[in-house]
């Protein structure tokens, strides 16, 4: 099902998990952005690992710990946004695995986007994203913010004015492509901004000698997917200022650098193959924009929205 935008009525509801470290503080900055532009309600969830709550009310004999943790986590919500115009918030505590509760408490609330502190550029993938990151991507049925840690811990990461005018889609031309082209679109209208689409023509690696073939032959497949985006960009009437742009590398690297360059806010990739990205085939652009980000991720699932 395409996204159309008379059917999607926005982010109503937008849930942040926090584990009280700088990434979600981060992302809860992020989360109170979005939610402050669609008037939404803000959920700011914290799940207790119940081993360490039990040893904790045993070891200081507290019957009001429960009471004491809400406390802190409202201490941290305040703090985190206490140069900003806060949301409407609500803080609630959980108990369990992390990625379990929180994919429970989104569907038991409805909520409509979960935004997560990543861990940044560690050098190992399953470090990039982070394991609790991870577990919700692979079973979420909403969409999912990953905000990665920034470059300079001494900033706060979030411009005034996010995501800025151009918002920026990673596409792959498969059977979705359509489908994705029209999500995008009503994202970034969303968001006030301008769409731009980019495609990643992988390299092929290939002797020296070969060199001139193999340029040759990169310039002809990046025309003939500059042509295919460009068709399906005219027939989807976007009704928003659209740009596409093909290169050819490796989708890791060609997709942070252009987001770098151009500056680019929000970065919106569409879930594929997500056991996939587990087991042997790593290859998928959502994959390689999650693993990889400098900017924050915007992350849907197939299926999504729902019917």
């Amino acid at each position: 099902m395409a996204l159309q935008a008379q059917a999607w009525r926005g982010f109503r509801t937008v849930l942040c998990p926090v584990d009280y470290s700088e990434p979600s503080r981060l992302a809860l900055r992020y989360a109170n952005a979005i939610a402050r532009r669609a008037k939404a309600t803000l959920t700011v969830l914290y799940v207790h690992d119940p081993l360490l709550m039990t040893a904790a009310a045993v070891t200081l004999h507290d019957r009001h710990i429960i009471e004491r943790s809400r406390q802190e986590l409202q201490a941290f919500v305040n703090a985190s946004l206490a140069d900003r115009s806060a949301a409407q918030t609500r803080t609630c505590l959980g108990s369990g695995e992390p990625s379990n509760e929180i994919l429970r408490f989104a569907g038991r609330a409805g909520v409509d986007l979960v935004v997560l502190g990543t861990l940044g550029l560690t050098g190992a993938d399953r470090l990039l994203i982070g394991s609790t990151t991870l577990r919700v991507l692979r079973r979420t049925t909403v969409p999912v913010l990953a905000v990665p840690h920034p470059r300079d811990p001494a900033t706060n990461g979030l411009p005034p004015s996010w995501p800025g005018a151009r918002i920026m889609a990673a596409v792959e031309l498969d059977r979705a492509l359509r489908q994705d082209i029209n999500t995008a679109s009503a994202i970034a209208r969303w968001f006030g901004a301008s769409l731009l689409l980019v495609h990643v023509v992988n390299a092929v690696s290939a002797p020296v000698w070969l060199m001139a073939d193999r340029s040759a032959h990169d310039r002809i497949r990046i025309a003939r997917a500059q042509q295919q985006l460009e068709r399906l960009v005219a027939a989807a009437n976007t009704k928003i200022q659209t740009e596409t742009r093909v290169v050819c590398g490796q989708p890791a690297d060609e997709i942070a650098a252009i987001a770098v360059t151009d500056r680019i806010g929000l970065l919106i990739t569409a879930l594929r193959d997500r056991r996939g990205w587990f087991g042997t085939r790593r290859g998928s652009v959502s994959y390689h924009v999650l693993s990889h980000a400098v900017t924050p991720v915007l992350a849907y699932p197939p299926r999504w929205p729902p019917r």
